[in-house]
């Protein structure tokens, strides 16, 4: 101001008032300059405070729904720890008592069958076959179906069960079956057949004990 005094001592009146002007212009600039940093520093803190509050926020939900998700946790550890778990069987366990079964009803099925009952029997064989259609007592119970029915008379019938035993690979019965099938033929009055399955049972099964009454009945049907 002293400066601007001692120019002012040796200058026009005109100069003096633009000087002052120019002095006022710089002030009210440099005034606004640091309006727009005040300003501009409370946009920054009003933004971080913001931020700081959704974080806090956030966090707090994050915090509600992990302990929710502990209590969750709890509840379902006590309901499993309430509840009694029995040993499970072993598979060899289960095998065996499932063997015991099938055998019970495959001795129930052959004594109906001794008794002549053949259609509780029929029923009691195709219960374990529908049970246990690979047991070691599948093909018998094939096989007696069939004598089932050659008992009742339905020849036909008995022909088609006698007939699925050879799907059985490791049957003992087959030469069994083959005898019946022939039986079955001579039964319903068709000799060539019957003689055919005969003879199929001697080239086949040379060693059965059947080949004997086989060769008996060939002679009496004249071949």
């Amino acid at each position: 101001m002293l400066l601007a005094l001692a120019f002012s001592a040796c200058a026009t009146p005109a100069q003096v008032d633009k000087r002052i002007g120019q002095w006022e212009a710089a002030q009210r600039e440099e005034v606004e300059a640091l309006k727009r940093a005040v300003e501009s520093s409370y946009d920054r803190e009003r933004s971080i405070a913001d931020r700081l509050q959704q974080t806090e926020e956030t966090n707090t939900k994050l915090r509600q729904e992990v302990d929710a998700l502990k209590r969750q946790s709890n509840t379902q550890r006590t309901q499993i720890d309430s509840i009694h778990i029995s040993p499970m069987p072993s598979r060899n366990a289960a095998a065996r008592a499932k063997k015991s079964d099938v055998f019970k009803i495959y001795q129930g099925a052959l004594s109906e069958y001794r008794h002549r009952k053949y259609d509780r029997a029929l029923v009691e064989f195709d219960r374990l076959l529908a049970a246990a259609p690979f047991s070691e007592w599948s093909d018998n119970a094939q096989y007696w179906k069939g004598e089932c029915y050659y008992g009742i008379g339905k020849y036909r019938q008995a022909l088609t069960e006698f007939t699925k035993v050879f799907a059985f690979q490791k049957t003992e019965k087959a030469d069994d079956a083959q005898l019946k099938i022939a039986r079955c033929h001579l039964a319903m009055g068709e000799r060539n057949k019957a003689l055919s399955a005969f003879r199929k049972l001697l080239d086949e099964y040379p060693e059965s004990e059947y080949v004997p009454a086989a060769r008996k009945e060939m002679k009496y049907l004249g071949s």
